[in-house]
């Protein structure tokens, strides 16, 4: 029966009995109707195929045999007729060696009994009684005498009868050589009869006649070929030479032949060119072996390709970047280098992308191209963003006076604050993240810059953050600042400069409150504490210390009280209370004795919402500061009078310097007080000029290298983000403290104050700019690989990290939005293959059925996923096509079973099965890397503790997995309606087949329950008992079976045959009592053979179907157990 609970296959004989394999042990010998076949593999029965020999094999002659075969003869042979009437035709004797086929040389002749026979080529036969023959037809008398052996040196040779070139017996020159000596040999007796000199000298000069050289040519070919040699009869060759033949161009061409060429010309029309199945063989591995050695090939270029793009190290690079890492040369000393090349870490070479690919594949990342999450287990400062004026080199982890623990305790105050940022987006409820950022920032152990939380508070002021209904919301910017129509701009810009400037106005007069509570006997407030008492009291302190004015300085002062009133007024502007400075000018009598024109001018600036005053109050107080700054003496103004009058009428806009005020701060507030957006003021100076001076000072005080850089970055990242310079205020702060800028990015996306570029084309870059000109910052790899350092331990609080590339889905045009959110999908579910914490991620199932959700199905709505079905579609499914691929079994049964497609998961267990079944006996089985459960849910309502899927996918066996899933399915209809009939059956018949493995395998093996096992499969014949039709039924049926249960089924073959042979052994071995067979061992060992011999002729009818290891194996254990 199938494990499944469906009905087995049906064995492949129809004539088995259905009882046990060996219930019957008769063996019916005597009996015609039942008497057995013989083996296929029989010698009386094998066909074999009767093919003549080529004419051109040598070796041993085959025995002779009582049948005549018709004789054959060859176009061109060698030798006498042979005396015996049976040799073989084409043959040699081994006694008689080949004759030289030279055709000027000596054949040497032996004495031997039978020679091949010779045939003239033109018809005549060899003359009998000699030991010789020529290859050119009948041979001449033994007896004429050769015309060279008589030699003269002095006369010249006689030309002899019929152009008959003279030879030797064997000589390794050609016919031609000696027939051109010859001529010039002619030539030479008449040139000489003539008087040529001139002639003479150019040709060669012969001591000798043409009869010594042939003696001495065939004394040399003596010399090669053996002192056994002997000269052959050149008779026939002057015979040749006489008839008009040419011996040398026949010789030429006879060796130009080739010798393959002649063999298949020569060969019978009738006699096979090769053996069917060894053409077949051959053809068959010669096209594997072109497959495996172009997939090799493909892999060592993939493999060369990415070593040489990853691992590849410029060594003069590598030195600058160590000695500068060392401090033996200063950064800027190494700049000419560097400039050609991406920043990088140490030992390693940038890669010519960045680091980033452009190109993946529908289901996550694809051969060599690096994960969107970065390696995991990387900190956030091993992330090189390779601009090289955007990065210097690797970036700081630890501060100054900061600890490992430090750090990881910032870090874990930023993930609670993150945490709580989605539960507040889920529960569509108010967050003021940048309040709770800069609470973070500020409760930072370590020296950490006060500015960082400056800067929160800055941001606070810009965007309006407060605990008020009318608060801003998520993304409440976006549009203003991303969209490129110029009111928008306009509106966006003259919010930042009034933020900057109201956080800077109030910054200043908390320092005022801190200075006049730490100095109370200086500041002598009393009575109210209003904001004017405050400033008089400030004023006092500063007073005493005598830091007001230069010395010298005349300040005016007013009233009883003795009020420096210039100064006064100067404070409350710089502390942004414009009402009330222009209240304390109108009601003071004092002051307007003094100066009653600037009461007028203060009211007007007080009264307009754009702080400007009219073009006639603007000239007049424009002639006032230029006539008191150029004719007034010096010292004899008050520098606070000459500040007043700059700040209300915006005087002298070419120097926006004070003459008071020594900060930083006060400068920068002077900056934005000036400064105007969306005015018909013509001399109004916006936000583009306070970017233009920041941007100055940065590259003269904060270049990266310098050695105050680093000490004061606080400062130059406040003055970025006062001027709205988000863009590079993160790249700055990157490399210096990655965390706070990694948060300060999450701040700026929450409210739309952060323009992004694609990650596809920014590449390894942290600030690009687009084609607008304008700067974009690369968030997707910015968050996703600062989750390196912790997502491993912390996976639920990586999915809030990546959750927030989704806040920039709302983009446009609509296509960049769904990037961002494809990028967020993709990354998530690198995540939870890199973790592999399924269940705490995407969810688990219950035994009931259940569902638990996970963490993102918790958080769908912020990633932008809709429904369960869309969240199946867009996680889970292809997280568990990518586990599948990467053969994470395990992982993707659990997946693929998260995703309601219960047929794959039944698919993956057989493909896990089929790779434990295709060992060998006796190899280690496979383990499987096991789940991290999630822990069990204890539910006080319930009887019992619930269990979850991924606790009861814990283990590291195949077999044990594949168990425990149908038990599961086998409980419930809905999961085994939903898998198909023959995945089913493949899963039972692999279970039987590793059950059968099991007991050979066992010590001692226990063969015959092996056999029982098999034998149930019903794929193999076991119980055909000789029977044919039974076998080829069996064999009909093994091409249906399905490609996975077929490439098993042949080595279940050779198991049978194994165990075949191990029983029979066992039998032989210990005796028939022993084995507890009793009488019955005759009997037995005869079935086992019938049974190994039907094996053996179900093994060749499937050949083909087999893979060539296996039918290897099998030939050789069918050959010791007698199945052949």
């Amino acid at each position: 029966m199938s494990l499944f609970g469906a009905a087995g296959g049906t064995p492949a004989s129809s004539g088995a009995s259905s009882g046990s394999l060996f219930s019957g042990l008769t063996v019916n010998t005597g009996s015609a109707s039942t008497e057995k076949r013989k083996s296929i593999f029989d010698p009386s029965t094998s066909q074999r195929s009767i093919s003549s020999p080529s004419i051109f094999t040598t070796g041993a002659a085959p025995a002779a045999s009582s049948s005549a075969a018709a004789p054959s003869f060859a176009a061109f042979s060698f030798g006498k007729p042979a005396s015996s009437s049976s040799a073989a035709v084409g043959s040699i004797a081994p006694t008689a060696p080949a004759p030289s086929t030279n055709i000027f040389g000596s054949a040497a002749t032996s004495n031997t009994t039978s020679a091949a026979p010779s045939a003239s080529l033109f018809g005549g036969s060899a003359l009998a009684g000699s030991t010789t023959g020529s290859a050119f037809g009948s041979l001449a008398p033994s007896t004429t005498a050769n015309p060279f052996t008589s030699t003269t040196t002095a006369a010249p040779q006689t030309q002899l009868p019929g152009n008959a070139a003279a030879v030797s017996d064997r000589t390794p020159r050609d016919g031609g050589y000696f027939s051109s000596l010859l001529e010039r040999q002619k030539k030479k007796a008449k040139l000489e009869a003539a008087g040529q000199p001139n002639t003479i000298r150019q040709l060669p000069t012969l001591s000798i006649d043409l009869g010594d050289l042939a003696r001495k040519a065939r004394e040399f070919g003596q010399k090669e070929a053996g002192a056994d040699s002997k000269v052959i009869d050149s008779r026939a060759h002057y015979l040749l030479a006489g008839s008009g033949v040419k011996p040398g161009n026949a010789s030429r061409h006879l060796h130009s032949l080739d010798a393959d060429s002649v063999l298949a010309e020569s060969r019978p029309p009738f006699e096979p060119l090769v053996d069917t199945d060894e053409y077949i063989k051959n053809l068959t591995t010669k096209g594997r072996d072109a497959v495996v050695r172009e997939s090799m090939d493909r892999v060592y270029r993939e493999v060369d390709s990415y070593i040489e793009q990853t691992l590849g190290i410029d060594f003069d690079e590598q030195k600058t970047r160590i000695m500068k890492h060392l401090g033996l040369i200063p950064d800027n000393d190494g700049d000419d280098v560097a400039a050609s090349q991406s920043a990088s870490r140490l030992g390693r070479s940038p890669s010519k992308d960045g680091g980033f690919s452009g190109v993946r594949s529908a289901f996550g990342r694809s051969g060599l191209n690096k994960s969107i999450i970065g390696t995991p287990g990387s900190t956030f400062g091993s992330t090189s963003f390779g601009k090289p004026e955007s990065t210097a080199g690797p970036a700081k982890v630890l501060l100054r006076g900061q600890t490992a623990r430090d750090l990881r305790d910032k870090e874990r105050l930023f993930i609670e604050q993150v945490q709580a940022l989605n539960q507040a987006r889920l529960r569509h409820t108010k967050y003021q993240i940048l309040d709770q950022f800069a609470k973070v920032e500020a409760n930072a152990r370590g020296d950490s810059p006060h500015q960082l939380k400056d800067a929160y508070d800055a941001l606070r002021f810009i965007v309006g953050e407060t605990d008020a209904a009318s608060a801003p919301k998520e993304r409440q910017f976006a549009q203003l600042y991303l969209d490129g129509s110029s009111n928008n701009k306009i509106e966006l810009r003259r919010r930042i400069i009034d933020g900057s400037r109201r956080y800077l106005e109030q910054s200043f007069y908390r320092e005022i409150e801190s200075i006049v509570d730490k100095n109370p006997r200086e500041a002598q407030l009393g009575g109210r504490p209003t904001p004017i008492n405050k400033i008089r009291a400030y004023i006092r302190v500063r007073a005493s210390r005598r830091d007001l004015a230069p010395d010298g300085t005349e300040l005016q002062q007013i009233g009883d009280n003795g009020d420096f009133c210039w100064i006064l007024i100067f404070y409350l502007l710089r502390c942004g209370f414009v009402k009330e400075a222009a209240d304390y000018v109108i009601n003071d009598a004092a002051f307007q004795s003094t100066d009653r024109r600037f009461v007028s001018y203060l009211s007007a600036y007080a009264a307009s919402p754009d702080r400007l005053l009219s073009r006639k109050l603007h000239d007049m107080i424009e002639g006032e500061y230029q006539q008191r700054a150029k004719l007034a003496p010096k010292g004899t103004v008050d520098p606070y009078r000459m500040a007043c009058y700059k700040l209300v009428g915006r005087c002298d806009l070419q120097s926006k310097s004070l003459d008071v005020g020594t900060g930083i701060e006060d400068w920068i507030w002077l900056q934005f007080s000036l400064a105007r957006e969306g005015t018909d003021d013509p001399d109004q100076a916006g936000l583009h000029e306070i970017q233009a001076l920041v941007t100055e000072i940065g590259d003269k005080h904060f270049q990266r290298g310098q050695p105050d850089a680093g000490a004061n970055y606080g400062v130059f990242f406040l003055l970025q983000i006062l001027a709205g310079m988000f863009e590079q205020a993160v790249d700055f702060l990157y490399p210096l403290n990655p965390v706070s800028a990694v948060h300060f990015a999450i701040a700026l996306t929450f409210y739309g104050l952060l323009r992004l570029v694609d990650y596809n084309v920014a590449g390894s870059k942290l600030l690009d700019v687009t084609t607008t000109n304008e700067f974009a910052i690369n968030f997707v790899p910015l968050i996703a690989h600062y989750t390196g350092s912790f997502r491993t331990a912390l996976p639920v609080a990586a999915v809030d990290y990546l959750a927030l590339i989704c806040l920039n889905s709302d983009l446009q045009p609509p296509g960049l939005g769904q990037t961002q959110t494809r990028t967020c999908h993709e990354s998530l579910r690198e995540l939870c293959l890199e973790t592999r914490e399924f269940a705490k991620l995407l969810g688990d199932s219950r035994i009931d059925g259940s569902r638990i959700p996970g963490a993102i199905e918790q958080r769908a709505r912020i990633v932008r996923i809709n429904n369960h079905d869309e969240f199946l579609k867009t996680i889970t499914t292809q997280a568990a096509a990518i586990a599948d691929q990467r053969g994470q079994v395990s992982d993707a049964v659990l997946l693929y079973h998260l995703s309601d497609d219960y047929d794959n998961v039944v698919s993956v267990l057989n493909r896990s099965l089929a790779d434990a079944v295709s060992l060998d006996l006796g190899e280690s089985p496979l383990e499987l890397e096991p789940l991290k459960p999630l822990q069990p849910v204890q539910d006080n309502t319930s009887n019992n503790t619930t269990g979850s899927l991924s606790l009861t996918q814990s283990t590291s066996s195949p077999v044990e997995l594949a168990k425990r899933m149908i038990t599961l399915y086998n409980d419930n209809a809905a999961y085994y309606n939903a898998i198909s009939a023959t995945n089913r059956e493949t899963c039972g018949a692999l279970l039987r087949m590793l059950q059968a493995r099991a007991h050979l395998e066992a010590n001692p093996p226990r063969y015959m329950t092996a056999l029982e096992e098999l034998n149930d499969l019903g794929i193999l014949p076991l119980s055909a008992n000789g029977n044919i039709p039974s076998i080829r039924a069996a064999a009909t049926a093994f091409g249906s079976l399905p490609q996975l249960l077929a490439r098993c089924a042949g080595l279940s073959v050779v198991w049978a045959v194994g165990a075949i042979g191990g029983e029979r052994e066992k039998i032989i071995r210990h005796g028939s009592w022993e084995t507890g067979y009793g009488g019955d061992r005759d009997a037995l060992k005869e079935q086992l053979g019938s049974m190994a011999k039907d094996l053996m002729v179900f093994a060749g009818l499937v050949k083909y179907k087999l893979p060539a290891r296996v039918y290897d194996l099998l030939t050789r254990a069918g050959a010791d157990v007698g199945g052949y």
